[in-house]
């Protein structure tokens, strides 16, 4: 008659005589006349991606934040060649092609089919999603927020963006709480979000240009600023970011895709110049 062999006890994980986890075990346990001392095995855990640069610029609660981050990530100038150019509508030689391909790039305003639209007119909500994208597109929980503007649109994305530049103090409404998102965005307009987004930030950390005031006074680096700009367009133009030939970046006058692509490529290097 066979016997069989009785099956092998359970014994619980804390109970003397239980077998150790398969982590312990991951440890040969020599004598130390035979082997050297046992080194313990560290789980190593997925690398975390590197956030892209202007990550931020805005997103923390503090100016501060923009250390650090915008530095990380670097997106690498395209190197033109003979057929490098991927947009149907912009020529080869045209002076804003590298922000445009940087634009691009980075995501913070993408081309569509192939083509850029260079001079295609941006709205106000399209600037708003731009700088939104630019600050790397911090999260804003719609849910939970006060509506305190009662035309954010459909568009979850530029309702987010328009709701961030509101709490970042760079967008506000009308009497009605409104902020016309589909109008079509004024330099001036344009040049006022801009400035009172970047000047605090880039102000936290020590990055500091004269305005130049209504009269035109000296700016950076004592150059003379047009007279009669507004305050924001003169920072604008002081610090570097009004594209050549655009230096007076206000008034009524329409802002297209090349123009935005322009002044935004502009302030990404005027932020990496200013935290080397």
């Amino acid at each position: 008659m066979a016997l069989r062999r009785p099956a092998a006890p359970r014994v619980r994980p804390d109970r003397p005589g239980a077998p150790a986890p398969a982590a312990a075990r991951a440890v040969l346990v020599t004598s130390a006349a035979s082997a050297p001392e046992p080194v313990a095995v560290v789980p190593v855990g997925p690398a975390r991606p590197t956030p892209p640069r202007r990550t931020l610029l805005l997103a923390g609660a503090a100016a501060a934040a923009v250390v650090g981050a915008v530095s990380a990530g670097v997106v690498l100038p395209r190197v033109l060649g003979p057929a490098s150019n991927p947009f149907s509508d912009v020529a080869d030689g045209d002076a804003g092609l590298e922000a445009m391909l940087w634009a691009d790039d980075t995501g913070v305003l993408p081309a569509a089919g192939g083509a850029f639209s260079p001079d295609a007119v941006v709205t106000r909500g399209e600037v708003a999603a731009a700088l939104h994208r630019f600050a790397g597109t911090p999260a804003v929980p719609l849910e939970d927020v006060p509506v305190l503007i009662v035309d954010l649109g459909e568009d979850p994305e530029q309702a987010s963006a328009l709701l961030w530049l509101h709490g970042r103090g760079a967008l506000w409404g009308d009497a009605e709480l409104k902020v016309h998102p589909e109008d079509p965005a004024t330099r001036e307009g344009a040049s006022g979000m801009l400035a009172a987004l970047l000047r605090p930030a880039l102000a936290g950390i020590g990055a500091v240009w004269p305005s130049g005031g209504a009269d035109g006074s000296g700016g950076a680096e004592g150059r003379d600023l047009p007279a009669g700009l507004s305050q924001d367009a003169a920072w604008l133009t002081s610090a570097g970011m009004a594209p050549d030939g655009s230096t007076h970046w206000q008034g009524e006058q329409s802002v297209t895709r090349a123009e935005l692509a322009a002044v935004l490529h502009r302030a990404d290097g005027v932020i990496a110049d200013a935290l080397d």
